[in-house]
């Protein structure tokens, strides 16, 4: 694939050269930014991006990146994944590395200091927090048995290599508490005053709502 004409515009002398890769690359680099330390396991990271999709299309009725989903031994899989770990690593943004335990291989992305512009609206920023904080130190069995498989797509499909038929969860959340996140964290950046509606305060609120309903 041919590399795209590098910009005209030369940088102030000494400034950084921000780099601006694909949101779905984006998607890695945060990731792999936050996971720290030797980097993620591409087995978390793969799960990571899928349950930000999965939230992002429940909350605010579009996927944050452009992966195609299908149905895999542990889960969900995205063939397309080591084309945007190739361009972080091309844009010198990430790299990835492997390791050997017997005959255990593990692959892991590790973000590299360069500067990068992330370009994500306030509600895929949230989504994406919210992943990091909730699933990024999970014990990965526990992740991927007690959250990605009981995802609806991933319960819609039963033979391995199938596309999972994400569009069945866009909008579920929205509907369900009422108001669209993008529009409320975009007011509340406006009003530049009160506390801001994160997507945990959602879920925590929606989480009690359900339980009052259920004791009555």
């Amino acid at each position: 694939m041919p590399k795209e004409a590098a910009s005209k515009e030369t940088p102030p002398r000494g400034s950084p050269t921000l780099r601006t890769p694909t949101k779905t690359a984006q998607v890695l680099r945060y990731f792999a930014q936050h996971y720290g330390g030797p980097g993620v396991p591409r087995k978390r990271l793969v799960k990571l991006a899928y349950m930000a999709d999965i939230l992002s299309r429940q909350y605010l009725g579009r996927p944050v990146t452009d992966f195609q989903w299908i149905k895999d031994h542990y889960g969900p899989n995205a063939r397309e994944l080591p084309e945007a770990t190739d361009q972080l690593a091309e844009q010198g943004l990430a790299e990835e590395t492997m390791s050997r335990d017997g005959e255990r291989r593990t692959i892991r992305l590790r973000a590299l200091p360069t500067p990068a512009l992330f370009g994500f609206t306030l509600g895929e920023n949230e989504v994406l927090r919210y992943v990091v904080e909730n699933y990024a130190d999970m014990p990965i069995e526990e992740f991927i048995e007690d959250v990605v498989k009981e995802t609806d797509p991933v319960k819609a499909v039963e033979r391995q290599g199938d596309a999972l038929p994400m569009e069945i969860v866009d909008g579920t959340m929205a509907r369900v508490i009422g108001f669209d996140l993008e529009r409320v964290l975009n007011a509340e950046r406006q009003a530049a005053e009160g506390l801001a509606i994160t997507l945990a305060d959602f879920v925590n609120e929606l989480r009690t709502e359900l339980t009052a309903g259920y004791t009555k």
